[in-house]
């Protein structure tokens, strides 16, 4: 005979000893995956056991399948640790490539973790993919000391699973070590005050197959019925169970609730409506182990079968109830800043005017290509009477469709725009102006790179608008990510001082309506037609007065092109150390002022200066793989990349290749056009004919690439790749073509080839930095592919030490990660 509990002590946990074993070794591994269907009690078992245990444990929930949201809140659970580099790692973005993740690893490990610090990803599934799961594998590989990774899920796609078991990085508690025997559920049913025999613990095995959530509720219907068997599904028991229970006030508030995964107590209230809520949460913990209350977070969290209960139920209310609920929720998310899911719970209500409210506050800030698809289906969904009300999130709305390469839309909305606005009869003759002001201003980036035609749009922006544009994200990068301004806008022969002239006379206009977007980028474009002149002082005055005006603004993408210019005026005097310095100094300014969108823009300066010194061993694999997907710069800088990866090809003895791409390195510079793009690939492909001994063709394609830059004085592609053609410059020169821009070309090369070799005599030959002996033997085995650990282990010393080896190791050579350490020692 079963005996009923005196009292409910239904609440009581009970772990056996196999699952606190388990759980527990986690904070002996660098991941931990707990893999099992909902309601077996994974969260729960981590939650407790491992909240008992000295460490510092952060959790992270999942609640739906945005990386970006996943990334924010990681962001913030690291800023208990350390606040300013949790802010940096959030302005850095998820870090879906190479160069993101190592500042992601560095900014991490650079973190002063308390203790041991365990991080909990619970229902990792709903997020899981191929970029986060690279993600993670890359923080295991590289071992952060005391950082303790556990993804609880119901199932997970780890590419490594086996080699990371293999290694002793991966701890996989699995299914069974959840499932209770007839012993555990024995001892759980005594624990919560109720006895059963042998033979009532076995049949309830037979009937759960040790489902942890099942028993519970099972044990709950016995104590109000008597019965311990139930033919009931899940549903049916939460019902008899659990809610019929509640007073009528707590259902509302839980159908309210449900669907937030977790919440705060203010945003309970807020969305419930309801000021009680904080006693009616109470009363419902104390009675069932469905909701919880987690002090460290501050928030209230809602079993996964529960919330799908409540919903179940919430589908059959009416559907204003609805529209209310993701009303508020979304009400909530704008008060936070949170525009994102601001904007999809508005939808979700159909309060069309609210979304379109939060995307002017927002001002496209948070729009990138992860929320590309809900962002277009909005606007097509939104009424058009709507729409045309917030002209403001229309040119928004068009400016993002534009940088998303959607031109048919584009045209389709700004056709709307200009019809709707000009035809609206009750608007005053100002705010027909400030419309029509904006939408000039939005007209001029359909004409990119026509300076000319930019700026008379410009120009007839600043007659109708007396104050800035509210469309404008200012924070986005003027230069789509491009380290040259002249290369953006030098498109036509013969034209380059008049476009410097008309860039010098368009931005202060454009600054004044943008409040200094792209501000010294005159300056810049002014110093790189010097500099391309041969010009080399009047380059630098310039690029003082670039970093003057750029820094005022604080524009990074223009401070960066005048910095990479300064690199390479270093170049030209032969001070190697100043170029690193100022190579350097980008990184530091990137890292304090978190202009982390700008990151593929340093490593494309730092590879064209290598390319230039032959050392390419420091090129990194995406730039060598001309890999424009694997970077965040835009399309407009393609064919810069091409002109890096060009050079790399020459550098590499990879004739064969440049003669073969060279079809796509000329349509690629014609798209806009880009002249300068075309200058260099007719100078590649001049020197891969020479070296395959096709001298006729290469002093064709030579001619070609004198015929575009001469009339403008653009010698120094030619300059730069001297090495390469001299002889055909030469023999150019005896047949009487171009001789007295030949003559200067040679001139300035001379100087510069003298530079070039004293910086390989200086830096790298014998004079480079020594390793030590120990040095190289952790850089061989790194070489390898080793870990840290595994290295430490071959080595008999500490992981610890293997890392700060390998940071002195990066600091003599010149390099910051382990691809250019292994690029570096397989070249030699």
């Amino acid at each position: 005979m079963i005996q009923k509990p005196k009292k409910n002590i239904t609440r009581n946990l009970y772990f056996p000893k196999r699952i606190t074993d388990a759980i527990k070794e986690a904070i002996n591994y660098p991941l931990t995956i707990v893999e099992a269907p909902m309601g077996y009690g994974k969260t729960t078992a981590v939650r407790e056991l491992l909240r008992s245990d000295n460490v510092n444990l952060m959790w992270l929930r999942v609640h739906d399948s945005s990386l970006s949201s996943l990334w924010n809140v990681f962001c913030r659970q690291l800023g208990e640790v350390d606040y300013n580099r949790s802010l940096s790692l959030a302005a850095l973005g998820f870090p879906s490539d190479s160069t993101s993740r190592q500042e992601a690893l560095n900014l991490i490990e650079d973190m002063e973790l308390k203790n041991k610090a365990v991080l909990v990803i619970d229902d990792y599934h709903i997020v899981e993919c191929p970029e986060l799961n690279g993600f993670i594998e890359f923080l295991v590989m590289n071992e952060i000391t005391d950082l303790h990774l556990v993804l609880t899920a119901r199932h997970t796609g780890l590419q490594r699973t086996e080699e990371l078991i293999l290694k002793g990085y991966l701890l996989h508690i699995e299914k069974e070590v959840f499932e209770f025997s007839d012993k555990d559920i024995k001892a759980y049913y005594r624990l919560c005050g109720i006895f059963l025999k042998k033979n009532e613990a076995e049949r309830l095995y037979a009937l759960t197959e040790g489902w942890i959530s099942a028993l519970y509720l099972i044990m709950l219907n016995y104590i109000e019925n008597g019965i311990l068997e139930t033919l009931q599904d899940i549903n049916k028991l939460l019902e008899n169970t659990i809610y019929r229970h509640f007073p009528e006030e707590i259902k509302e508030l839980l159908q309210s609730l449900c669907l937030l995964d977790s919440f705060s107590l203010e945003q309970a209230v807020y969305v419930s409506n309801n000021e009680n809520s904080e006693t009616l949460l109470s009363e419902v913990i104390a009675n069932n182990a469905f909701i919880k209350y987690d002090e460290g977070l501050k928030t209230y969290h809602m079993h996964k079968i529960f919330t799908r209960y409540l919903r179940h139920l919430l589908e059959g209310r009416e559907t204003g109830f609805k529209r209310q609920l993701y009303r508020r929720m979304a009400e909530f998310s704008m008060g936070n800043g949170d525009y994102v899911e601001a904007m999809e719970n508005f939808y979700r209500a159909e309060e069309f005017e609210s979304l379109l409210l939060a995307v002017e506050a927002d001002q496209g800030h948070s729009i990138h290509n992860e929320q590309r698809e809900a962002f277009v289906r909005y606007f097509e969904d939104c009424p058009k009477v709507v729409f045309y009300r917030h002209p403001t999130a229309v040119l928004i709305y068009a400016l993002c469709l534009f940088s998303f390469n959607e031109m048919e839309r584009f045209q389709q909305v700004c056709g709307g725009y200009a019809e709707t606005v000009q035809g609206n009869e009750h608007l005053e003759a100002e705010s027909l102006d400030d419309l029509m002001g904006e939408f000039e201003l939005l007209l001029s980036f359909t004409e990119y790179n026509n300076l000319q035609k930019m700026y008379e749009h410009i120009k007839r922006a600043a007659e109708l608008l007396n104050h800035p544009a509210k469309f404008m994200d200012t924070k986005s990068s003027w230069t789509f990510g491009s380290p040259s301004v002249l290369y953006m806008f030098y498109r036509e022969r013969g034209t380059l001082s008049d476009d410097v002239k008309t860039l010098k006379e368009a931005m202060p206009v454009y600054s004044r309506l943008t409040n200094g977007h792209g501000t010294g980028s005159e300056f810049v474009m002014g110093a790189e037609r010097h500099f391309n002149c041969g010009d080399f002082e009047s380059a630098e005055i310039e690029v003082q007065k670039a970093l003057y005006a750029a820094n005022r603004y604080s524009q990074g993408d223009i401070v960066f092109c005048a910095m990479f210019l300064q690199a390479r005026l270093a170049i030209i005097k032969g001070d190697y150390s100043n170029t690193l310095y100022i190579l350097q100094k980008m990184h530091e300014e990137l890292n304090r002022k978190r202009w982390y969108n700008l990151m593929h823009t340093i490593e494309l300066c730092d590879a064209f200066v290598h390319a230039c010194l032959k050392r390419v061993e420091r090129i990194p694999l995406w730039i060598k793989e001309r890999d424009l997907d694997s970077s965040r710069l835009y399309f407009p800088v393609k064919v810069l990349l091409n002109i890096v990866y060009g050079r790399v090809l020459l550098v590499d003895g990879e004739y064969l290749k440049i003669l073969g791409a060279s079809e796509e390195f000329l349509g690629e510079a014609s798209v806009f056009p880009n002249l300068l793009g075309q200058i260099y690939a007719y100078i590649y492909i001049s020197a891969a004919n020479e070296k395959i001994f096709r001298r006729t063709d290469a002093l064709e394609a030579l001619k070609k690439a004198m015929d575009l830059a001469v009339v403008d004085e653009v010698y120094l592609p030619f300059v730069e790749n001297c090495d390469f053609i001299k002889p055909l410059l030469e023999e150019l020169d005896r047949k009487g073509s171009f001789r007295e821009d030949i003559g200067r070309i040679l001139d300035i090369s001379n100087s510069y080839q003298t530079s070039i070799l004293q910086i390989m005599r200086e830096h790298f030959q014998e004079n480079r930095p020594a390793l030590t002996e120990r040095e190289m033997e952790i850089v061989q085995l790194a070489v390898k592919g080793l870990t840290n650990k595994e290295i430490g282990e071959r080595l008999f010393i500490t992981a610890n030490t293997v890392k700060t080896a390998l940071k002195s190791v990066y600091g003599k050579l010149s390099i910051n990660n382990r691809a250019l350490l292994e690029q570096h020692f397989t070249s030699l």
